[in-house]
């Protein structure tokens, strides 16, 4: 393989990186934001976004609003309590599982995992009230006229 051969290679080599890396940038940038906001971590903006897309794409008028609104708060309402009764759940079981490792841990591993615990809860950061991510959607209400949907409508 002679010399210039080699040169043209890796600089063949760098351009496809540079090429790849500003395709992912590119990406990111449009792309990533819209995806937060429809499969973010934050349950209770399912709720949410199901209401801006039914009120903010559908050109209701001011009696369907009126008799869809009471429909879209009652399933609001029940995905709350699923999450609570999961979130429950979840939490019984983990426990559990704690409980039942400990038995089969030695002193040194029993201090690391609750070290493991530990650096999880403060990653995660304190809870405020039963959630983590902000104010409730009431209270998000409150700060922003109804009307105005909170996520633009796809094109």
């Amino acid at each position: 393989m002679t010399a210039s051969l080699k040169a043209k290679l890796i600089a063949g080599f760098i351009l496809a990186f540079l090429a790849g890396g500003a395709a992912g940038g590119y990406f990111a940038f449009q792309k990533a934001p819209r995806w937060r906001a429809d499969y973010g971590h934050h349950p209770h903006l399912l709720t949410e976004r199901l209401r801006d897309r039914v009120i903010g794409r559908l050109d209701l008028s001011p009696e369907q609003r009126a008799r869809i609104e009471p429909i879209l708060d009652r399933a609001s309402k029940q995905l709350q309590e699923i999450r609570v009764e999961t979130g429950g759940r979840v939490r019984q079981i983990m426990a559990e599982t704690n409980r039942a490792l400990q038995p089969e841990l030695t002193e040194a591993q029993r201090d690391r995992l609750r070290e493991i615990q530990e650096s999880e809860r403060e990653r995660k950061g304190p809870r405020k009230g039963s959630r983590r991510h902000g104010p409730r959607p009431e209270e998000r209400e409150a700060k922003r006229p109804s009307d105005e949907p909170r996520f633009p409508p796809r094109p």
